[in-house]
């Protein structure tokens, strides 16, 4: 009963006022016109249009039927438009699973520079830890979260965006600091994680990976650091270490990245420490959104 051939017929004989006028833009003859009109109302049982009259008259079945059919052809357009601007991103959402460390050394100046080029798509941000987010990227929570490559779930697919290479860096004020303060060789000095037995020492709360990284220093270098606070996140402590309460790990990308209030001195670890290599994961069971493609192509090209 919902023909658009049938629907559109009747909106332009309603129109046109005739049967004949309404031929010449459908671009059918006269007894086909009259045929598909005359079919309509025989599946309706009510006639649409009052013959008696020039130009023809909508009876009241007919008012009905012409103003549900422009709701039709309103919904018809609005869908074809709603969907090229999904194409072309002119509208849409993207939702980034991601930590505060990696939000703020990673994400914001895409963030500034995707929103720039497409106004339209409506950003958002949810932190948090490694197995929540992971929660996220199968419940379709997020379109994709920033996590590292060595504890990839099986039913999730990934974008290789960059690595991350560990760091040691300590208050200004610390004596390590200030003995290599003068050095002249390009980049940063190198130490050993040994040299912080006994040193006073931020590391990260348990559940996060960069505690993982800090057991395997102490264990490999034979250190036994003085441990006075267990960060929540590397930003964390690496904000107490520059404000001088003790030396802790980094990443590379924050010390690069990091809009840091006071800077801390930094060092390159003689141990061997496996880069942490940065993925954006999404689920094998959903498609990524043409918005999310897009950034993950800011991504990459950062």
């Amino acid at each position: 009963m919902i023909d658009e051939h049938e629907w559109r017929s009747v909106l332009q004989v309603a129109k046109d006022g005739t049967f004949s006028a309404a031929t010449k833009h459908l671009y059918i003859s006269q007894p086909s016109l009259s045929q598909c009109i005359k079919k309509v109302e025989t599946e309706l049982g009510v006639r649409l249009f009052d013959r008696s009259q020039t130009p023809l008259a909508l009876t009241p079945a007919g008012t009905i039927y012409v103003r549900q059919a422009k709701e039709i052809l309103r919904i018809q357009q609005s869908l074809v438009q709603e969907v090229a601007d999904l194409s072309e991103l002119r509208t849409g959402s993207l939702t980034i699973g991601s930590s505060r460390t990696r939000t703020a050394c990673f994400l914001i100046d895409p963030l500034v520079a995707f929103h720039r080029q497409y106004p339209g798509i409506q950003l958002a941000i949810k932190e948090a830890p490694v197995r929540t987010l992971e929660e996220y990227v199968a419940s379709g929570t997020v379109d994709f979260a920033l996590l590292y490559g060595s504890s990839l779930r099986p039913d999730f697919t990934s974008v290789a965006l960059c690595r991350e290479h560990t760091m040691l860096a300590v208050p200004k004020v610390h004596p390590l600091a200030r003995a290599h303060a003068e050095d002249k060789a390009p980049g940063f000095p190198r130490i050993s994680f040994a040299a912080m037995s006994g040193e006073p020492f931020i590391r990260l709360q348990p559940t996060r990976q960069m505690a993982e990284v800090y057991e395997k220093l102490c264990e490999s270098s034979g250190a036994k650091p003085q441990v006075i606070f267990e960060a929540n996140s590397i930003i964390e402590a690496s904000e107490l270490c520059a404000a001088g309460l003790g030396a802790t790990l980094v990443t590379d990308m924050l010390v690069q990245s990091w809009r840091w209030k006071e800077q801390a001195f930094f060092f390159e670890l003689e141990e061997e420490v496996e880069d942490r290599q940065l993925l954006a994961v999404c689920s094998k069971q959903r498609q990524l959104s043409l918005a999310a493609q897009r950034f993950i192509d800011f991504l990459r090209a950062d």
